[in-house]
């Protein structure tokens, strides 16, 4: 672990769930484990922590920097802009740091209703207010379809749209797409749209509720939680972008020549995809 290098990217995290199987864990004082991975997937620094204050982590941020192989261009952090500067003094000015695109979205799915008879749909909207597939990936992962080469039949519009309403079409030929973080304010916009349309409740002088309640439970989609974690995460949008460009963000692995589709794969270097 302590000879794993970075070129490209690499992000910083804490979790708590690994914790939970250390013996006598909170005698020694385990209250979470923060870990440093690389855009290859090594992770480069795993260490226990009594609590998620940076002053606990800094003695082993520090050592990783100081990797004569250790040069990152770009740092993905779950709470990022929060210390940039820490994170500036350590890897240097010209680090670009952003916000862990998991983490974004987890703010906000964490507070809906998961069994919601609307909550695919919402999810699958949720990720294209936020991201958007590369136009030419996407028409070839759609030319693919629709002439039968991939997926063992031939697609038509409805088959398609179906898929997209789903988690499989991500789950499929998710390989296939590049997908590019929209620009901040077109991120805001959306997130105001998405929200318009499960909400099912407006104030007067707000736009019209579109939403609908759970036909079994009764129940909405959102609860009091989400609008302060929607509100919130346009205030940090400005923080998503790729801090590279796009073919520097993928790794591309060619397709075998006995391949009916011809579709590349791409692996991504993005520290939270």
């Amino acid at each position: 672990m302590q000879g794993v290098g970075c070129r490209l990217s690499c992000a910083e995290d804490h979790t708590h769930q690994v914790t939970k199987k250390y013996f006598r864990r909170t005698k020694i004082g385990a209250v979470a484990l923060w870990d440093i991975g690389t855009d290859t997937g090594e992770i480069a620094s795993a260490v226990l922590v009594p609590s998620t204050k940076t002053s606990d982590l800094s003695h082993a941020a520090i050592q990783v920097t100081k990797r004569r192989n250790f040069k990152p261009s770009a740092l993905h952090s779950d709470r990022w802009p929060t210390k940039e500067a820490y994170w500036g003094v350590l890897f240097g000015d010209k680090v670009v740091g952003r916000l862990g695109l998991f983490h974004f979205i987890q703010r906000i799915l964490r507070t809906i209703r998961k069994r919601h008879v609307d909550y695919y749909r919402a999810l699958n909207l949720l990720l294209d207010s936020i991201c958007v597939y590369n136009q030419h990936d996407y028409e070839m992962v759609l030319n693919a379809l629709k002439t039968g080469t991939i997926g063992g039949k031939i697609h038509d519009e409805d088959d398609i749209s179906c898929l997209k309403s789903t988690k499989l079409f991500r789950k499929r030929y998710g390989k296939h797409l590049r997908k590019e973080i929209r620009p901040p304010i077109t991120i805001i916009e959306r997130l105001d749209d998405w929200f318009v349309q499960f909400k099912v409740t407006a104030s007067e002088g707000f736009l019209p509720a579109l939403g609908r309640l759970d036909p079994v439970t009764a129940e909405p989609l959102f609860t009091s939680e989400t609008r302060t974690a929607v509100a919130n995460c346009k205030l940090k949008a400005q923080h998503l972008q790729d801090p590279l460009p796009l073919d520097r963000m993928y790794s591309v692995i060619l397709p075998n020549p006995n391949s009916r589709h011809g579709l590349p794969e791409y692996l991504s270097h993005q520290g939270e995809s």
